[in-house]
């Protein structure tokens, strides 16, 4: 299990990432879309910031589950990295369990009534004076705490692998 599940959900993950890189080539047709409009036409649009504002954020947010993976995430590792595999994998799993998981969990569990209501009430951005939906760009940041937390446990397993691997050559 501590084999299957990091490889089922880091190509879940890798997948993901491969949908989401497109985000960056619309938000750059939108700007440059917008850019046009208002500097030669000279009539700029009513949306496009609030769209570029949307695709960037999914972009961002959808994104922190392969930054997981891929090890992307900025580290103070000046212990850290003069550490065994072993004492590594270690601290990893204690502050997956007592910081990480416990964190992203609170937030899902705040996540979901907050999305749930601004879909009840086809909540609009009320700084625009576009007002597009906004619950479509809260969903977004559920799921990508949803996957953050998928591939929190693909971390987990792959560190208890090790942890359990060394144990195993230890005994032996």
């Amino acid at each position: 299990m501590l084999t299957i599940i990091p490889r089922v959900i880091d190509s879940l993950t890798g997948r993901i990432a491969e949908l989401v890189k497109w985000i960056v080539l619309l938000l750059a047709l939108v700007n440059c879309y917008e850019v046009v409009m208002r500097y030669v036409f000279g009539r700029p649009t009513v949306w496009a910031y609030d769209v570029s504002y949307m695709l960037g954020g999914s972009f961002f947010v959808l994104g922190i589950g392969y930054a997981l993976l891929t090890k992307a995430h900025v580290r103070v590792d000046v212990v850290y990295v003069h550490w065994s595999q072993k004492t590594r994998a270690l601290a990893d799993v204690l502050l997956s369990l007592f910081l990480f998981f416990p964190a992203f969990s609170v937030l899902l569990y705040k996540l979901v009534p907050w999305v749930i209501r601004s879909w009840e009430r086809k909540e609009k951005a009320s700084g625009s004076f576009w007002l597009p939906p906004i619950y479509p760009l809260k969903t977004i940041i559920l799921i990508a705490v949803v996957l953050l937390l998928l591939q929190g446990v693909s971390e987990l397993c792959k560190d208890l692998k090790v942890l359990t691997a060394k144990k195993e050559e230890t005994a032996e």
